[in-house]
This record gives C-alpha cells, structure tokens and sequence, in this order.
C-alpha cells in the first residue's frame, strides 16, 4: 500500500466485556477512500444490528473530525445497506451520488461539521 494508507483513529464500540463493533476516521481522504470509503467507516455485529449502535457512534465520531480540523466528512455506504443509510442520514448526511465502483454500487453523503 505505501502512500495508499492513511493516518486513521480506531475505535471498539463495546459494553462491559462485549464487543459490539468498531468505527475508523480517517484523518483525510485519498483517491481511493474519496471514491469508496470515505473519512468515517464503521461495522457492528449482526447480532447487535438495528439497535442504534451506528447512528450513536457516527454521531459521537462527528466532533473528534471536526476537532481534526475536518469541515465536513464523507461517509458511504452500500447501496442496498438500509440502515446504514439512515444512520447517516440522522447524522446529517447529505447525499452526494450514487456510483458504481470496483467493490459494488456505493451511496456517498457528506456531513457537515
């Protein structure tokens, strides 16, 4: 990867002793996050889906970007991914475009900080 990679903070988002799942931002976008994966991605485990974990730690993530220096951050998703989309979407989310890339068809928002 090289000059691919790009500085990141890493968070577990977890309960107790569980772990419900993870949220990366990325410090600033390259070619390839600007066209696939943005400055925020996060996952949670199937089992702890529709509960609210994402659109929490999307929206606890926001100010830690903005404390970067970060004036607005892109985030996307998969374009069958519902419920990530709506996450976003609560977060402020403004939908860009929806495109076709290499690893499948991709909704892109930006949020403003």
């Amino acid at each position: 990867m090289g000059d691919e990679r790009v500085h990141a903070t890493h968070w577990w988002i977890a309960e107790a002793d569980s772990y419900l799942g993870a949220i990366d931002l990325r410090h600033y976008l390259n070619a390839l996050l600007l066209n696939i994966g943005g400055h925020i991605g996060y996952s949670i485990r199937p089992s702890f889906r529709r509960r609210g974990l994402a659109t929490w730690a999307l929206g606890a993530v926001l100010p830690e970007a903005r404390a970067l220096g970060l004036d607005r951050v892109l985030v996307t998703c998969d374009d069958d991914n519902i419920g990530s989309a709506r996450s976003i979407e609560r977060n402020g989310g403004v939908l860009e475009d929806v495109r076709t890339t290499d690893v499948g068809i991709k909704r892109r928002y930006w949020i403003t900080l």
